[in-house]
């Protein structure tokens, strides 16, 4: 159903309000209803005490007729005429001893009948009232009487009307009741349910660099142990399988060393012919590519030390150095604008040295040939690489970090790790690599490092 919320919070506090309500509505429908039952069960034993109180004031006269002496509050009770209390005292014969002229004609039609029996009258004396009343055969002074009592209706009226007042007064309480319990829920719910934000803020965490991250199990409640056992249970398997990939590629690509330098080795031996010539290239990938699938296993296996002091301006400058005859041999060239003073920064030489080689050989790869890659060093930290290649889309630029991820219909000599590479060592370095247009068109890549 649409309405109904998809936070956990929501559903347990709507569940809860639900449960109130249906449980407030069946007590108080039971609180009527026993009300209800017991003011009948009292009225009736009202009626049955006063039965038994009027055969026990019952005495014989001097004549040997049967009178009724009433005590003072019975008298009140029963004097006035036709008012809110009725009685008749018969005897077994139907004969009527005391009474009221219109009852007494009333009850010397009803037979007399040892089982109690409850009546009702509408509309009776000069009152007009409806009356309910009981019949019963008590023993008296005089022998056993039909003693018949009688209650006007109307006299509850000040009773109901009591109910009612006390209803109005206290209805408001009913929501302010449920309020501040749903209030309460909703707050026992929302502290219940820490622990779980609490574990899903640290699962939030892990990813293939942070594996050996496992979810907190202390003070958890019972219901949410088997989950994150589970989960952790699931991590150490992943865990396990990066680790057994890394060093499958790490052991493959030491492996594939020792054998291409062998077939460097030959193919520099024969002439330049064509097809050897085509041969030499194809190794020369092979070797960047393994020596990339080694630098992807360190990166994931060792940490780093990145306390370092470098030079920025000095480490571009000897990468620069060392490029520049490959790009010539490539047929393209490599430019450096070199800062007037030191560029101190925070890291570690040998792993930054191989991000900036990484993204200068990227640029001569896609710089076409006759053209220059300009590398500059910033006083804030950077170090910048513009070619004149056809640059990166937008909608490709939060990609091309990923490991062997190459655009549709993108043909170059790489497999796609070398801007992962570089990704990672600015990301353990706590810099970031930046994107964009490089003026009079191509591709330009930006590494910032910390300063020191």
């Amino acid at each position: 159903m649409r309405f109904w919320p998809r936070s956990l919070q929501g559903q347990l506090a709507l569940r809860l309000a639900l449960v109130f309500f249906v449980v407030s509505a069946a007590g108080i429908g039971l609180l009527l209803w026993q009300g209800s039952e017991a003011a009948d069960s009292f009225g009736l034993e009202v009626l049955r005490h006063r039965t038994s109180e009027l055969a026990q004031h019952l005495a014989r006269a001097p004549n040997g007729r049967a009178v009724l002496n009433l005590p003072p509050a019975l008298a009140r009770l029963y004097g006035k005429k036709q008012g809110a209390n009725l009685y008749a005292i018969r005897t077994g014969t139907g004969q009527v001893l005391a009474s009221e002229n219109d009852f007494a004609e009333l009850v010397a039609q009803w037979t007399i009948d040892r089982t109690p029996r409850n009546f009702r009258t509408e509309e009776f004396g000069a009152r007009q009232d409806d009356y309910y009343g009981l019949t019963v055969v008590e023993d008296s002074p005089v022998g056993p009487v039909a003693v018949v009592v009688a209650h006007s209706s109307d006299a509850d009226a000040m009773a109901v009307a009591m109910l009612e007042f006390f209803a109005r007064r206290t209805a408001w309480m009913i929501p302010l009741f449920a309020l501040v319990t749903l209030l309460i829920g909703a707050w026992s719910i929302r502290i219940g349910l820490r622990p779980l934000a609490a574990i899903s803020r640290r699962a939030a965490q892990i990813d293939p660099r942070s594996a050996d991250v496992r979810l907190p199990i202390e003070g958890l409640p019972a219901e949410l142990l088997p989950l994150v056992n589970a989960v952790n249970l699931a991590v150490d398997r992943l865990q396990e399988g990066f680790v057994i990939q890394r060093r499958f590629t790490a052991n493959a690509a030491h492996e594939l060393r020792t054998p291409l330098t062998m077939l460097t080795a030959g193919l520099d031996e024969l002439s330049d012919e064509p097809s050897v010539v085509k041969l030499r290239a194809d190794v020369a990938r092979m070797n960047r590519l393994v020596a990339q699938l080694l630098r992807v296993a360190r990166l994931d296996a060792i940490p780093i030390n990145v306390s370092g002091r470098v030079d920025l301006g000095q480490l571009a400058t000897q990468v620069v150095e060392y490029l520049a005859p490959w790009a010539i041999s490539q047929g393209r060239t490599v430019g450096l604008d070199a800062p007037g003073r030191p560029v101190i920064v925070t890291g570690n030489a040998e792993e930054m040295s191989d991000a900036i080689r990484n993204i200068i050989e990227n640029a001569v790869l896609h710089t076409p040939q006759g053209t220059e890659v300009t590398v500059s060093v910033s006083a804030d930290g950077g170090v910048t690489v513009n070619d004149k290649g056809p640059g990166v889309p937008v909608e490709q630029r939060s990609h091309i970090f990923r490991r062997f991820w190459r655009g549709k219909g993108v043909v170059t000599p790489g497999a796609g790790l070398g801007l992962s590479i570089v990704a990672e060592i600015v990301r353990l370095h706590g810099g970031v690599v930046e994107v964009e247009d490089a003026p009079g068109g191509g591709a330009s890549f930006t590494l910032r490092f910390r300063p020191a």
